[in-house]
This record gives C-alpha cells, structure tokens and sequence, in this order.
C-alpha cells in the first residue's frame, strides 16, 4: 500500500519508510495514531481547522522541534521525532496531492516561537504552500468570537470511497471519529465559520 502511494505521490521510498517506522518502532508514532496516518495518506481531500497550531502537514521542522520539545522531547529522540513528523509534508505536495483546506484561527498566526528566525520560517512558508493550487488557508479572526469549535483543533479526511473520517485533538489527546452522525456534527460547525482568505 505504502509503496503504491509512494508511486501516486512521486515520493519514491518516503512514505514506505515513515510507514516501516510507525509499524517497527512504537515509539515513533503511538499506537492511536497509526490508523489516522494511513487514513491521511490515502485520503482524496484534507480540511483542518487549528485553535492554536498548526497542522501537522503545514509545519516547519523548527515549528515541529519547538511543539515537540514542549511535550518532553529532547536531543536525538527529539530530532527523530521532528524527522518523522517533517515526512507528513509530502502528502499536499507533488503535481496529484488531494486538495487541502486549512482554517487557522488568528491566534495560531500570531502565537510566538522562542526563535524568531524559526516563527518568521514559517510564515514564509506558509505564504509558499498558499500559492499552491491544491492548498487553501483561510483565517478565522478573533473579532468572528464564539463557534462551534471553539476548543477543537479537527482534521477531516475523505477516503476514496467517500466516507469523510474526523480526527480531533488536543494537546494531551487525539480521537479519530469514523461514526458519520459525529463527524456530520463536527463539519457542520467547520462549515459554519466566517473566515477571511
């Protein structure tokens, strides 16, 4: 599976290797999110919305290293923790990526690193992937106030077979939710938002 999508993707060995490693090594991705991570690789369109980060497929291996460091990570484990984690990106890149759709909230953009130099790298990274035909970042102002996901950051994912899946987290937990009443309830509140391009 991993090899074919490698094939569609145009990553030769990339998405292989995470794979080996989140099935080998169960250090390297924890247990509940190891059927997300397959689910994010094979879905035909991604939308995600952020409280206060980014997501995984947008982040700078600075970005990642600082978030990864918060949670206790630190010296080889930390630098392979963000190499993992860095393999995510290929998935909204390369000529057939799946359209990707990311709301941030406007505190995620105005949410400082420690390093400068590494918050104004990922800015300018994110002003690269917006440029991108597959990738639509929106923001949704603080002046907007309450909504439906005021306190979930939500990636959904649609699977070949058209089933969208939903996967929220905090900072101490993730849930993926594949019951179609549950995930109807969260993407009526995605699309509910006023956001800005």
């Amino acid at each position: 599976m991993a090899e074919a999508l490698d094939q569609y993707y145009g990553t030769p060995g990339l998405l292989l290797a995470m794979w080996e490693m989140a099935v080998a090594d169960p250090t390297q991705f924890r247990e509940q999110y190891r059927r997300y991570m397959t689910l994010e690789a094979e879905a035909v369109s991604l939308w995600h919305f952020g409280v206060t980060i980014l997501p995984g497929l947008l982040r700078t291996d600075a970005y990642a290293r600082e978030l990864l460091a918060l949670g206790g990570y630190e010296g080889k484990e930390l630098e392979r923790q963000v190499t993992a984690r860095a393999g995510r990106r290929v998935v909204p890149e390369g000529e057939a990526a799946p359209p990707f759709r990311a709301i941030m909230a406007e505190t995620v953009l105005r949410t400082p690193l420690r390093d400068a130099g590494a918050r104004r790298e990922q800015l300018d990274y994110l002003l690269e992937v917006s440029e991108r035909r597959n990738i639509t970042l929106q923001v949704l102002l603080d002046s907007a106030g309450p909504h439906g996901l005021v306190s979930t950051a939500v990636m959904f994912l649609r699977l070949a077979s058209g089933t969208p899946v939903a996967y929220t987290e905090s900072a101490h937990r993730g849930e993926l939710i594949e019951e179609g009443a549950a995930v109807e309830r969260l993407q009526r509140a995605y699309d509910a938002m006023p956001t800005r391009r």
